[in-house]
């Protein structure tokens, strides 16, 4: 069981970018990532320090936040198909052909990311030693403290990925689509889920894989039992909270 104090309902929350301002906010993070951090897309294009295309139009927006600081820290969106064709065909082509039944009850995730400002949250394993008696320690320490920073980024992918399929549940939507990198399909496939590979390998920022995934069996991982039972609240609740607030201030 994770302990209460590093659990990611106690640290964290996700939100269903269901306002202007709160998709403004998705955009600014995916600019964060895939513009400063990654260098993916080209700051040029998006002078608002906003990153978005053409396939916003046709997704749902998720994104999640540090509890105590209210910092914005990783996002995903769940694309629809748009005239029977999601984003990853561009990219490399399904083994076998869509059906418009499949199209039709199923969703790509896409633009899944975590800022580096993230790992800051994670905690440390135990303080830094200063004796060169303790090295060992320290060294033993930074390692652990590694593996929490990754454990970290990990944590609020999975959070991002129970709010995706919780929503995907509530709107009938039976499967997912992703295009990974074979190290996140490693991840993936070594928390239990089932991937079913669709599509030969492609060449996109690296090597990437298309799989399916089926919602139903996502939402009976045990993972789910663990932590991440608070799945999301919509970002036009947290704008009630605070006009509330204020009002009664």
């Amino acid at each position: 069981m994770i302990s209460e104090k590093h659990s990611f309902d106690s640290c964290f929350e996700v939100f269903l970018a269901d306002t202007p301002e709160s998709r403004r906010i998705h955009y600014n993070l995916r600019y964060q990532v895939y513009c400063d951090e990654m260098g993916y897309e080209d700051k040029e294009n998006f002078p608002e320090q906003m990153e978005f295309d053409e396939w916003d139009r046709h997704s749902v927006h998720f994104m999640v936040r540090h509890r105590y600081t209210g910092q914005w820290l990783g996002a995903l969106r769940l694309v629809y198909q748009n005239q029977a064709v999601f984003p990853f065909e561009a990219k490399c082509v399904p083994d076998q052909p869509i059906s418009a039944q499949q199209y039709q009850q199923s969703i790509e995730i896409s633009r899944l990311c975590v800022l580096r400002e993230a790992r800051r949250f994670a905690p440390r394993a135990f303080p830094q030693q200063d004796t060169d008696a303790e090295q060992t320690a320290k060294d033993s320490g930074n390692i652990r403290y590694l593996h929490t920073i990754k454990n970290q980024t990990r944590s609020i992918m999975w959070g991002l990925y129970r709010a995706a399929v919780v929503y995907s549940a509530q709107n009938d939507i039976k499967q997912w689509y992703i295009l990974v990198t074979p190290s996140l399909a490693y991840a993936v496939k070594k928390e239990g889920f089932e991937m079913q590979q669709v599509g030969g390998a492609c060449d996109h920022r690296g090597q990437r894989i298309p799989y399916a995934l089926d919602v139903e069996h996502i939402l009976a991982n045990p993972l789910w039992q663990k932590d991440y039972q608070m799945d999301y609240r919509k970002y036009s609740e947290l704008l009630e909270q605070s006009v509330a607030k204020r009002q009664r201030a």
